[in-house]
């Protein structure tokens, strides 16, 4: 995992299977940014189970409750999958590209 700023946008580059296992970690460096403006760039991931979505949810839900927002980009067919049978897609920011989701406020 790593991290950039972009145009006032926290930008969280996310590898690999996002877990039980894996989850910690990317939730310390969402705590670690302390930013109000974050997109998680998931093109990386294969995979999430139901921990990586509820953070992904949990993160909207903060973020959005103090006036920031929570994007992410680039998800995988698999991941998007999971957002879409959730319905998820209606409510979180998803973007194509990290470039469209770093747009704006």
């Amino acid at each position: 995992m790593r991290s950039e700023v972009r145009g006032g946008w926290t930008v969280l580059a996310v590898s690999g299977e996002l877990d039980a296992d894996t989850v910690p970690v990317l939730s310390d460096l969402l705590e670690e940014s302390s930013s109000d403006r974050v997109v998680v760039d998931l093109s990386g991931v294969p995979f999430m189970d139901t921990t990586g979505l509820s953070l992904m949810l949990d993160w909207h839900r903060r973020l959005e409750g103090v006036g920031g927002e929570f994007r992410m980009a680039c998800l995988q067919a698999s991941v998007h999958k999971l957002f879409r049978l959730t319905e998820l897609t209606e409510v979180m920011h998803i973007h194509d590209s990290v470039d469209s989701a770093t747009v704006g406020r």
